[in-house]
């Protein structure tokens, strides 16, 4: 992998010859802040709507068709106190189309630049008809959320966890924010992403760096003021915060949200990543076993954890009357495993299952692409073979020890109608 950097951008070139595509990110990168959370959700879907070099959709479409079925998107992620806007490109290898097409790359990074840099504005303001539109569909998306349960559940117990922090913030905004922006101030915010959020360009496939360097030279971008990194979330412990809200579903949900200091570079990191799927990140894992199995006390029951954040999450879908029972069964597993009840083989298998998935994502090329991009906002550096390793080498001592420093801190309860 090689870097080439200026100040607040770097272009990232990943050499592979096992992908018959060529697969191109590109991140636009930013501090959380709310008050701009609507007009970044808003940006990302006018990237993916249209530009002045392909107005209509059917002309987008048109130009995908014509790079042999590129494929192309964009997403809105959260990466601990960052914003990032994600475009995705992919684009067939040259290599395995019929006849001479080595300027297909070229027509790929055109496509980048006309996406980034060449909006569909008139009049200082992004074209009515297009703004009007997304907003609209933003505004619906928003006002859907609390139909689905399962996810509007995690997203209040991640509010209620974080408290006033960006972190726990819907990162989509309210339907309030957009009511307050118009085109113009669109344009304006759009102007200022692309003066001052930190941008980095990730290429994966079989290609040549010089002539890649060529083509990206042809995209204007200028310095930036600052570089953007990642900071820890320090959670400010408190008594436990219990929570409930009635809501017109059969189902309810019962989401826990524990402080758990362990972070990516600290010495436990893989102990508490094994200690996550024993607990409820896999198919093997306590909570699925007993809670959902054993009792049939829950339709779902996983836990998560972010190493961003030192915190760890589990959602479940229970019936209300079972919620007490169904939170003195996740303490014992809890308690369980801290006085290490753990299965040898279980523990083998899990460990077996983590490696299978952690070498899926290294042959699918976008999800190999989201791991680098992981990997350098981190400046973490660690080969496969490495990870495996740690991986076999923690023990159901270190599992146990690092179980203890979880902390329950917020229990959110959906409380549906079959009380």
């Amino acid at each position: 992998m090689q870097k080439y950097i200026s100040n607040g951008f770097s272009l990232n070139t990943i050499h592979e010859d096992k992908f018959k595509t060529i697969t191109i990110t590109c991140d636009l990168i930013e501090p959380l802040n709310i008050n701009d959370f609507a007009k970044r959700a808003l940006l990302a879907e006018l990237f993916e709507t249209n530009n002045a070099d392909y107005p209509t959709q059917t002309k987008l479409a048109r130009q995908l068709s014509k790079m042999y079925g590129a494929s192309f998107g964009t997403n809105l992620l959260r990466y601990g106190n960052l914003s990032i806007i994600r475009i995705n490109l992919s684009i067939p290898n040259p290599k395995f189309i019929p006849g001479n097409h080595a300027l297909l790359l070229r027509d790929a990074i055109n496509f980048l630049n006309s996406i980034l840099m060449r909006p569909l504005v008139s009049n200082n303001a992004f074209d009515n008809d297009t703004f009007n539109l997304q907003k609209s569909n933003m505004q619906k998306y928003i006002s859907s959320i609390t139909d689905d349960k399962q996810y509007y559940s995690s997203v209040k117990l991640k509010e209620y966890y974080y408290q006033n922090d960006n972190r726990g913030k819907f990162l989509f905004g309210d339907v309030s924010q957009y009511d307050k922006i118009n085109s113009s101030d669109e344009y304006q915010y759009y102007k200022s992403v692309i003066k001052q959020d930190n941008l980095r360009i990730s290429v994966l496939g079989d290609f040549d760096d010089e002539t890649l360097m060529s083509y990206i030279n042809q995209i204007n971008i200028s310095n930036r003021d600052k570089i953007y990194k990642i900071d820890y979330y320090k959670h400010a412990e408190s008594e436990v915060k219990c929570i409930t809200e009635d809501t017109n579903a059969t189902q309810s949900n019962l989401n826990m949200a524990y402080n758990f200091p362990v972070y990516y570079d600290s010495d436990d990191f893989f102990a508490a990543l094994l200690f996550n799927a024993i607990f409820g990140g896999s198919s093997q894992s306590k909570l699925f076993k007993n809670v959902r199995e054993k009792y049939s006390l829950a339709y779902y029951a996983n836990s998560m954890f972010n190493s961003l954040n030192g915190v760890m999450m589990i959602n479940s879908g229970i019936d209300a009357s079972n919620a007490k029972k169904v939170q003195s069964i996740i303490n014992e597993q809890l308690k369980a495993i801290q006085n290490k009840n753990i299965n040898v083989d279980i523990l083998k298998s899990v460990k077996a299952e983590m490696i299978s998935s952690k070498k899926a994502i290294l042959d699918n090329p976008r999800q190999s692409l989201e791991q680098e991009f992981a990997n350098s906002l981190l400046n973490r550096k660690l080969s496969f073979e490495q990870w495996c390793e740690n991986i076999d080498s923690v023990s159901i001592d270190e599992i146990a020890k690092v179980a203890q420093k979880v902390d329950l801190q917020t229990v959110f309860l959906l409380k549906g109608d079959n009380k």
